[in-house]
């Protein structure tokens, strides 16, 4: 209702913190404990990121097969959406680059709506020319996309070949618009062993030029897409760590080690 969101506005004006509900089948329905306490232990923490500014990239890309039909994948934007509320509860101001998930943006974060992957890049390389500290790319764009889009929607009565062609990678060559910022990159898999996830988070950290790499495999309980916990290896390059956390608490992990590298740059 407009009073009830003109009184929720003026609590933050206030500095009142508020944990919005979380939608489901079209109803506000009030948070879980653990997610509850995680937005609590936020506003405790020290704001060790005041002064900083952080790009985080966050859900889905989609790409249009015709004008009506696409192709997406699963991502909710849960991983970037907590690490994008993490940064700002620590005095960051934070960029948050976000596809068409499902979560709800933070209110405290100022949030530039994308859908298709080169509209993400475009808009991380705009972000970027104005300077960055932390770059977080936790987002799941498509990897390909479709290399000529039909102009009338496709029939079920006829069968159709779609050739896919790689889509533009949103974090490539970041390192030379930002050369001093702790880059993140995220990478998942499915159905691996840890061996192999630490083997494409290294691959993936070389290409990248990236501080470190958070790989997963979407495929186990608890983890990956639209739950709220996750099971990772984090790789840098003083070794790797399996964490199986809230993706609060991996968000909180991520950001120590950008503070302290950024710490150790004497910035």
């Amino acid at each position: 209702h407009e009073l009830l969101q003109e009184n929720l506005e003026k609590l933050r004006k206030a500095g009142v913190h508020v944990l919005r509900p979380k939608l489901e089948e079209g109803k506000a329905k009030i948070l879980p404990p653990d997610e509850i306490l995680d937005f609590i232990i936020a506003i405790l923490r020290p704001k060790d990121l005041k002064g900083r500014r952080v790009l985080v990239t966050a859900g889905p890309t989609v790409e249009p097969l015709d004008p009506v039909k696409i192709i997406t994948n699963r991502s909710s934007g849960k991983m970037g959406i907590a690490v994008a509320r993490a940064a700002a509860a620590r005095g960051a101001e934070v960029v948050l680059v976000y596809g068409p998930g499902t979560e709800i943006p933070p209110p405290n974060v100022r949030t530039v709506r994308v859908e298709r992957t080169a509209e993400m890049r475009e808009a991380v390389i705009e972000e970027l020319k104005r300077g960055c500290d932390i770059v977080v790319g936790a987002a799941a764009p498509q990897d390909f996309v479709v290399e000529s889009i039909f102009k009338e929607k496709l029939r079920h009565s006829q069968a159709v070949e779609i050739k896919l062609i790689p889509a533009p990678r949103v974090l490539d060559g970041i390192r030379e618009l930002v050369p001093n910022a702790f880059i993140v990159g995220f990478k998942a898999e499915a159905g691996v062993s840890d061996e192999k996830l630490v083997e494409v988070a290294k691959e993936k950290m070389k290409e990248g030029q990236f501080d470190m790499v958070v790989a997963n495999d979407v495929g186990r309980p608890g983890a990956g897409f639209g739950v709220e916990t996750n099971e990772v290896i984090i790789l840098t390059p003083f070794g790797s760590k399996k964490v199986k956390a809230s993706k609060m608490e991996i968000a909180n992990i991520i950001l120590d080690a950008a503070v302290d590298k950024l710490r150790g740059q004497g910035q």
